[in-house]
């Protein structure tokens, strides 16, 4: 995870072009040599500045890769679910939210989610 580490602060710091560029790079170097777990948590970060930039197509990408390479990724999970939600896919934002919980069925924030997703979809599920 050191190789995150310069790419997490950038994140922190909100320098998202930085931040989307360093993730770029590790992800460019992980994909040949590193655990599944690390290019996972590489993408679903890369994902999160996607989503603070309201890029909300390329943030599902990432999260999507996220998922495929650590499928027991709660979190990425949870932020798919996030931005299906923000673009009123309610059906699949619960999808997502309900693997994220079955994941980790302590996760506070999903369950908030959960219940915002069915508030928001009333009869659209």
């Amino acid at each position: 995870m050191e190789l995150l580490l310069k790419a997490d602060r950038l994140l922190k710091q909100r320098k998202l072009v930085e931040a989307i560029a360093e993730y770029s790079s590790t992800i460019g170097k992980l994909q040949a040599s590193s655990s599944l777990k690390v290019l996972s948590s590489a993408y679903n970060s890369r994902g999160q500045c996607f989503y603070l930039q309201v890029e909300f197509y390329k943030a599902i990408d990432d999260y999507t890769d996220s998922i495929k390479l650590d499928p027991t990724n709660a979190t990425a999970w949870y932020n798919r679910a996030q931005v299906k939600y923000r673009l009123n896919n309610f059906s699949d934002a619960k999808v997502d939210i309900a693997k994220a919980l079955e994941i980790s069925p302590d996760f506070e924030d999903a369950k908030n989610c959960l219940s915002a997703i069915e508030d928001a979809a009333g009869d659209k599920i």
